[in-house]
């Protein structure tokens, strides 16, 4: 192991999700979109309330759901009775899964994996148990990070547990003119060490911690418009700057980017099949009581090099 750099003292997770105030829900607004029920929240997130994910999806109503996908960024399906083969076939329509490679974490088929509190012989026995999770975006260490993630809900605890998004399209869009044009061109390092623990930055990465480097603003290749693409627990530094100038400016965007008016707070509900765009969103999650079951399914879709 090694200890982290000066810069990136600030960046041990002194802020933690508990920190931040709970979202308040708001009721959303119901519409309709060409024969799809929706409840539609602010700032993203869409519940989609008619689709039976059981059953086969035609053309033209698979092209609304990502219609609705790209423009919202966060889909629920309510009240889903699924089994794997089901949320398989949902995910290969979206694109290619990636196969788990932590097979210990791996269900049924190799691209499933099972984030749960369960525990045989008094150790768990799937992916992050327990605690929270502060705000991250899914595989921003490797060449490719995910295009999407395809969580179901199959036992939820009676509170908490929540699962915070950051719209980071709206985040872009609210910075000045200025920022705008500082951040053009720039490129962060991000790092995963799967030696610590998942859920917060480590204060000391492994030599081997799996690491690669992404513009901090990117471009969607479905809409076209930029997004932050940093996080607080996996975004080490920026690129060319120095170590001050890289943490404070960081630290200015996590800030930024963590504001309520820029979150969607998803309270699960169980069989809810919940998917978002790995592209443009952070998700984090809150703690909850580890003495109550919490299990959750999750495919992965392989996303491409972002630009």
């Amino acid at each position: 192991m090694k200890p982290l750099l000066p810069s990136d003292a600030s960046n041990t997770m002194t802020m933690q999700i508990s920190d931040i105030p709970e979202v308040t829900q708001d009721p959303g607004r119901r519409e309709n979109d060409r024969g799809l029920e929706l409840v539609r929240h602010a700032p993203c997130g869409t519940e989609i309330l008619n689709v039976d994910l059981t059953r086969e999806l035609d053309e033209e109503r698979f092209r609304v759901i990502m219609d609705i996908w790209h423009r919202d960024h966060v889909v629920v399906f309510r009240d889903q009775i699924l089994e794997s083969e089901d949320q398989l076939r949902f995910g290969r329509r979206i694109g290619e899964l990636s196969v788990i490679h932590t097979q210990e974490f791996s269900g049924e088929d190799p691209a499933i994996m099972y984030i749960s509190n369960v525990k045989e012989d008094g150790a768990f026995v799937h992916a992050l148990p327990i605690g929270e999770m502060m705000f991250h975006i899914d595989q921003c260490y490797k060449p490719n990070p995910a295009k999407a993630s395809i969580l179901y809900a199959m036992e939820i605890p009676k509170a908490g547990g929540n699962t915070l998004f950051c719209d980071a399209t709206a985040a872009y869009d609210a910075l000045d003119d200025e920022t705008k044009a500082r951040l053009d061109g720039l490129r962060a390092l991000n790092l995963y060490d799967y030696d610590a623990a998942a859920t917060h930055t480590a204060a000391e990465v492994s030599d081997d911690a799996p690491s690669h480097e992404h513009p901090v603003v990117r471009t969607h290749p479905a809409t076209g418009r930029k997004s932050l693409f940093i996080n607080r627990l996996m975004t080490r530094s920026i690129l060319g700057m120095d170590r001050e100038q890289s943490q404070a400016l960081l630290d200015q965007l996590f800030d930024h980017l963590e504001n309520p008016a820029f979150v969607y707070e998803h309270r699960w509900r169980l069989g809810d099949l919940l998917m978002w765009d790995n592209r443009c969103t952070l998700h984090a999650r809150r703690d909850f009581n580890p003495e109550e079951q919490r299990i959750l399914r999750r495919l992965t879709v392989q996303g491409e090099t972002p630009a």
